[in-house]
């Protein structure tokens, strides 16, 4: 991915992340992670989980040009989602838009939300 899709992809992991209201640990390490990849500093970093925090409706930013990679891109989102060990229905909502803008099928998406459930059970 080019820095303005791994950009992307950072935002809308903290919309995921933030989506509860939180951002656990396990979620931040994740989220640090690709951060750093992205070359995005601390700020502009702290910006974007407030954001997503605080705003419900940041996710309907995300993916609205960028559109490679959609399955690398739901798979980043997939590991800082069940870094802390579970998936919220908020949280499977916000990466079912994602899912839906990026061009992949609801089956597909279903089916890895079915499996990564299965995991956490």
């Amino acid at each position: 991915m080019n820095p303005m899709q791994e950009v992307e992809v950072l935002r809308a992991a903290c919309c995921v992340a933030g989506i509860d209201g939180e951002v656990t640990e396990n979620e931040l390490v994740m989220i640090n992670q690709l951060a750093a990849k992205a070359g995005v500093g601390r700020a502009s970093l702290e910006a974007m989980i407030a954001r997503g925090k605080a705003d419900p409706e940041f996710y309907k930013e995300q993916f609205r040009v960028l559109k490679d990679k959609p399955r690398k891109s739901m798979v980043s989102i997939l590991k800082v989602a069940t870094a802390d060990k579970s998936l919220s229905r908020d949280e499977i909502d916000v990466m079912r838009k994602f899912a839906d803008k990026l061009g992949i099928s609801s089956e597909s998406f279903d089916a890895v939300i079915e499996k990564v459930s299965k995991r956490s059970d």
